[in-house]
């Protein structure tokens, strides 16, 4: 035991012990004198001290090692729920509530990475569903990892195949977009079809998520202060939960953004204005135009359109943001300017998935590639003279 005196003339006496993991500590008490009687009370008071915080550690080890993979998930969803947008975060939600079912009431530290790596194998459908579980369990046994529930995450060690492309998966992705032409052949059998104002309310809104690639749930979450009708411009600082049909955070942060818009887009606002209500994009008793009702009809007139080599099975509202930025990217819109205006941040991703070649396009690089053939061709048929060999003179030696 090391005793010290203080400046204020009392004594300190300090006892190193050695906890249960192997880990040094120190407690240490403060008494007026150094007597023998101070250092024996010195001594009861420290063991008692040694005793209680041996006892603490013991009782909350106890508690760690018991406990379980949802009581675990109930602490992480708090941060995951300010991490992610209301809409992703409500589908990891359901990914989860399925996991939990066979790993709830499980303790946490018995939980391999075998058994996870077995239930996603399981129960994914497709290699995209399987890393999209990946995500939302991670983020349970990383919350526990920081925590130090678990000595190691089991997800790192997971061997989940990497995203093949299938000929189907590729067929798919390749429909996944318009080009003008098609667009224009749809919203022109939309209109003629169109019967009603509620109609042709819902082909406005069309027209505008194809015209500015914003996300369903920005446009729908849009009000009056975030137009400038003047300048041509828009604020999009949140999202509508088309879930739970109420205001949320936008999907990330690259995703507050303001971006011009043309004059059609302005009229399409414009015409909304005679509604009265908080937000643009509404229906006749002023609520946000329901997303599964307009991607159903999306779905029903592109069926209509018989657009050539286009699945309507396969239309959604968010291949509008695809389309959009296909046609940007093949206009020779900068790379930056198109990742700003559609609130993206990682370039691989949107050059990867949302990007098409389109026919005009392809017409180009195939007259390209013709010409350079043509003038192989042409270089090729050319004759060219034969050289006598010279002689060399020896006085050139």
């Amino acid at each position: 035991m090391n005793i010290k005196k203080m400046p204020n003339g009392k004594y300190r006496f300090r006892e190193k012990y050695r906890d249960t993991d192997g880990s040094w500590h120190e407690v240490s008490v403060t008494m007026k004198s150094k007597t023998r009687e101070s250092q024996r009370e010195a001594l009861n008071l420290i063991e008692r001290k040694i005793k209680e915080k041996t006892k603490k550690r013991e009782i909350k080890e106890k508690k760690i090692e018991s406990i379980t993979v949802i009581e675990v998930s109930n602490q992480s969803s708090k941060k995951r729920k300010m991490e992610l947008a209301p809409s992703s975060f409500y589908q990891e939600s359901c990914f989860l509530n399925v996991f939990l079912k066979t790993f709830g009431k499980k303790k946490i530290r018995d939980i391999k990475a075998r058994d996870i790596q077995d239930y996603i194998v399981l129960n994914s459908k497709s290699i995209k569903t399987m890393h999209a579980l990946k995500r939302g369990i991670n983020s349970i046994f990383k919350y526990a990892y920081v925590a130090e529930y678990i000595e190691s995450n089991p997800i790192d060690r997971l061997d989940l195949p990497k995203d093949t492309r299938t000929k189907e998966s590729v067929t798919k992705l390749k429909q996944k977009f318009f080009t003008l032409d098609e667009f224009n052949l749809l919203i022109k059998q939309m209109r003629f079809d169109a019967s009603n104002d509620e109609t042709h309310r819902k082909i406005d809104l069309i027209e505008f998520l194809f015209w500015t690639g914003l996300r369903i749930g920005e446009a729908l979450a849009l009000n009056w202060s975030d137009v400038d009708l003047l300048n041509g411009r828009i604020s999009i600082t949140k999202s509508w939960d088309t879930k739970r049909r109420r205001l949320g955070n936008v999907k990330t942060i690259d995703s507050i953004r303001e971006i011009d818009v043309n004059s059609h887009c302005l009229n399409i606002v414009q015409n909304f204005k005679k509604y009265n209500s908080e937000f643009i994009f509404v229906t006749e008793k002023k609520k946000q135009i329901n997303y599964i009702g307009l991607s159903q009809f999306l779905k029903y007139e592109g069926a209509k359109t018989q657009l050539f080599g286009k699945n309507p099975d396969y239309f959604s509202l968010h291949m509008l943001r695809h389309s959009h930025i296909t046609y940007l990217v093949n206009k020779g819109v900068p790379e930056k300017m198109i990742m700003e205006r559609v609130g993206h941040k990682d370039p691989r991703m949107m050059m990867g998935v949302y990007t098409h070649i389109l026919p005009e396009n392809r017409v180009t690089l195939r007259q390209a590639l013709d010409s350079s053939t043509s003038w192989g061709q042409n270089f090729n048929n050319q004759k060219i003279p034969k050289k006598s060999p010279k002689i060399i003179e020896y006085n050139e030696i």
